[in-house]
């Protein structure tokens, strides 16, 4: 995904006016190889169509409310993958459940299928909410940041420390408070799932 859209103020703008906007079909034009590439990279097994579909229809009510401030929430491709693979793990619980109805309760997969799904959904939910923790505006950009460094990329504190103009011990109560509010999310999910 080295190909990243650039993003179109203006484009933004237009699509934000509502649904009926003429250059919603720009910006599927624009954004589709992107979504596309999102999931079949994460998530082969799903419809991207049916996906990208839901995307549309969550952006044009939440496009209106968003605004564009980079060196505040980020890039606008990196909010468009949160909510494609916020759809796309509604996509698998909902395929899950189906699933389940189908072959009913007595059918169940073998054990070490059911452990492979189990892996995977635990996967998507981990996903869904480090993209929760990630866009939570009352985190400030830089511990978000620092976070990503240390705990998602995998970067050595000290070299972390050093690029952020911050002690080592700094990192880790970053690191320690950002994981505990994910374990936070991550139960509240599965609470209400």
């Amino acid at each position: 995904m080295s190909d990243m859209p650039a993003t179109s103020i203006t484009l933004l703008r237009a699509v934000s006016s509502g649904a009926e906007s003429i250059r919603w079909t720009e910006f599927v034009q624009r954004y589709d190889g992107l979504m596309r590439t999102f999931l079949g990279r994460y998530y082969p097994t799903l419809e991207a169509d049916d996906v990208i579909q839901d995307v549309l229809v969550s952006l044009t009510k939440a496009l209106p409310g968003y605004s564009y401030t980079p060196d505040e929430k980020g890039h606008f491709h990196n909010y468009l993958l949160g909510v494609v693979r916020h759809k796309a793990v509604d996509a698998v619980r909902r395929n899950a459940s189906e699933d389940r109805k189908r072959k009913g309760f007595a059918d169940a997969p073998k054990a070490g299928k059911e452990q492979g799904e189990e892996t995977k959904w635990r996967e998507d939910l981990m996903h869904a909410a480090l993209e929760q923790l990630m866009a939570d505006g009352s985190i400030a950009p830089r511990n978000r940041e620092i976070f990503r460094h240390v705990a998602l990329l995998g970067e050595a504190p000290e070299q972390v420390a050093s690029d952020f103009g911050v002690s080592r011990g700094n990192v880790d109560v970053i690191k320690k408070r950002m994981v505990d509010r994910l374990q936070t999310l991550v139960s509240a999910m599965l609470e209400n799932g």
